[in-house]
């Protein structure tokens, strides 16, 4: 064979193969549509376009309706009331003087009272001072918040015991609230020890202090 013979051999063998691989990938096309994944994924982009398309219709269609300028109403006719007739005001009795005050009551004599003045009991000096010792316990039940603060205490002193009860706890100014867990502390750091006071006269209650501690 020539050459010549060799190459157009070459040629037709090369389309062959080319329409033969085209032939091969329909066929694995078709297949591959025919599975029952492939139709469904079909089903679901159709019903997508389907969807979105009739949404655009809707916007389109909700644009033109509100561009359309709103129908004008013939203004309502105005009803003037009529006028209301204005009758004559009687002329009223003169107002009788009243009496004066001497002759309706009597002077009366007012009674002599004097406020007792309310004094502070001796033992609150000493009582301060003994919780501000025990700030240093205090400070540990508040370890490891980020600013200081201040708390309102407030508890009933039996100053011949030297014991305190009916604890409440306020935080002023910006601090948060406090836990279940600072309280307790709070509460035990400041219940015990007893203080030691000295009255100086028995109490037939214990006294209600408050006091602004800083931690």
């Amino acid at each position: 064979m020539t050459p010549r013979e060799l190459r157009r051999e070459l040629r037709q063998r090369k389309k062959e193969l080319r329409r033969s691989v085209e032939l091969m990938k329909r066929a694995a096309r078709e297949r591959v549509e025919q599975l029952p994944s492939v139709q469904r994924e079909k089903r679901r982009r159709r019903i997508r376009r389907a969807v979105t398309i009739a949404a655009l219709l809707l916007l389109a269609m909700l644009v033109r309706c509100e561009c359309q300028p709103p129908p004008v109403l013939p203004p309502e006719p105005v009803v003037k009331p009529a006028p209301a007739e204005v009758k004559p005001k009687k002329p009223e009795p003169p107002a009788s003087k009243p009496k004066a005050l001497s002759e309706r009551m009597k002077r009366q004599r007012r009674g002599n009272y004097q406020n007792e003045a309310q004094t502070s009991p001796s033992w609150l000096d000493d009582f301060r001072i003994q919780v501000a010792a025990r700030s240093p316990r205090l400070a540990q039940c508040f370890s490891g918040t980020e600013r200081p603060g201040a708390l309102r205490w407030t508890a009933a002193v039996n100053a011949a015991s030297g014991s305190v009860s009916d604890h409440a706890l306020e935080p002023v100014g910006t601090g948060g609230e406090l836990s279940g867990k600072q309280r307790d502390c709070v509460q035990g750091v400041l219940s015990s020890p007893g203080y030691r006071l000295k009255p100086e006269q028995k109490q037939d209650l214990p006294g209600r202090v408050s006091i602004v501690i800083e931690f």
